[in-house]
């Protein structure tokens, strides 16, 4: 095509850095698959947004388990140091390839039976918002390196970071849970489409 050869290696490797492209050593290159994206705006069930996909959906219960807040999960529910919550980690997959952790904690007197729940079946999400929907939320959005049990948990290198997403969720003026997602890096992406029309400057 009359491209110089050094231009096309470069061009391969921005393609590659930007997830565009895949390079496997002594096989070639390809196109990679596009990563799963979610909205910033929504209450998602991460579940459902895989099956759309068309792709299999499974989850694995880490922890369900009753816990002392600490100070700083305390301030985070606006509780006394020690009080009880109520604390899961969840690894949901995509075709057997974990694609989010999700780490929660849930002030026991707005669900009360949250431990007795089967999470295979239904997720925390839908049970949560099926006992009252949330009202306000706080979200924050980070690209961090994990720790290593949730890089085992994830199944990925300690080199890549991750896609967090942290949000506190209000019933009113009740703080009900506290929750922090990790995406692998490479596996997955948040987009989200905003209408500005009827802004009021």
């Amino acid at each position: 095509l009359g491209a110089s050869r050094l231009t096309v290696h470069r061009a391969f490797r921005e393609l590659a850095a930007a997830g565009v492209l895949t390079r496997l050593h002594g096989v070639g290159t390809f196109v990679a698959p596009p990563k799963p994206a979610s909205a910033i705006v929504t209450l998602h069930n991460i579940a459902d947004e895989i099956r759309e996909r068309g792709d299999r959906a499974s989850a694995r219960v880490h922890r369900l388990a009753r816990i002392r807040a600490n100070r700083e999960l305390a301030a985070q529910f606006d509780i006394a140091p020690n009080s009880d919550l109520f604390h899961s980690v969840i690894v949901y997959s995509a075709n057997g390839i974990p694609v989010q952790l999700e780490n929660r904690y849930v002030l026991p007197v707005f669900a009360p039976d949250y431990l007795a729940q089967d999470f295979l079946l239904q997720s925390t999400t839908d049970y949560l918002q099926s006992i009252a929907r949330a009202t306000t939320a706080t979200l924050v959005i980070e690209a961090l390196m994990a720790d290593a049990e949730t890089c085992r948990l994830l199944e990925m290198s300690r080199k890549e970071p991750c896609l967090v997403v942290t949000r506190q969720t209000r019933v009113q003026d009740l703080i009900t849970t506290y929750t922090r997602f990790y995406h692998p890096g490479s596996r997955h992406r948040i987009s989200s489409e905003l209408d500005f029309r009827n802004l009021q400057v």
